[in-house]
């Protein structure tokens, strides 16, 4: 009776972790939608995404390709030689190879841009319609280029302003959710009637529910933070 009950009480243990854990995932998700038959198999497609790319660059990056685009139109070039000279030199990666590319196969530079993101979240979607502007309209385009840097220091220095008002609380929801399961590790080593609570099927019930509250704890104060944002 008692390996029934024990078996009873995991399996149904273990049907908790998993339910927190899927709440856990569902509340730091991004939200978007995803088409019905890419379900099964978008989170691979995403994982391969991910090791392939390389990582876009940061909002501080992209404002120093735009100042050093901005030197270049001061020093004569033209605005196309300016941004394929850049970004063929730029390390550790080319900023727009996209544009590069195009133009290398004698697209004009207006049309260029056609293929970059365009996501203004992004710090590329921020800049790419700028630059399109000035190829098509013409025009001086560094002090136009210098204000788009300016701004993405700007939203860098705002979101790093963020991060640090936001520390005591990731550290905190660290703190909360690591500590259960420290003191519960101290007190299986150091008490025996902790162990032989733990081990009894009520007490495997009572800790793979805490475990399960807690992970959806976790999930929540990821939510409420915004560690996706």
């Amino acid at each position: 009776m008692t390996q029934s009950a024990t078996v009873v009480a995991l399996l149904a243990s273990l049907a908790v972790v998993l339910v927190a854990g899927f709440v856990a995932r569902v509340l730091v998700a991004p939200r978007h939608v995803i088409a019905p038959t890419d379900r099964a198999t978008s989170w691979w497609r995403t994982l391969a995404q991910r090791r392939r790319a390389t990582p876009p660059p940061t909002d501080s990056e992209m404002a120093a390709w735009c100042d050093q685009v901005a030197v270049a139109l001061r020093s004569g070039r033209s605005l196309t030689a300016a941004i394929t000279e850049t970004d063929a030199a730029w390390r550790p990666r080319a900023v727009l190879p996209s544009v590069g590319q195009s133009i290398r196969r004698g697209r004009a530079l207006g049309d260029a841009f056609t293929d970059a993101p365009a996501d203004p979240a992004t710090p590329r979607g921020l800049t790419v319609p700028v630059l399109t502007a000035s190829a098509r309209l013409g025009g001086p385009a560094a002090p136009v280029i210098e204000r788009v840097a300016a701004t993405l220091r700007a939203r860098d220095a705002e979101r790093a302003e963020r991060r640090a008002a936001s520390a005591q609380a990731r550290l905190s929801a660290r703190l909360l959710t690591v500590l259960p399961f420290a003191v519960l590790a101290f007190l299986a080593l150091t008490e025996p009637s902790v162990r032989d609570a733990a081990s009894s099927p009520l007490g495997l019930t009572c800790l793979m529910l805490g475990a399960a509250l807690n992970v959806i704890g976790w999930g929540w104060m990821r939510h409420l933070i915004g560690a996706r944002r």
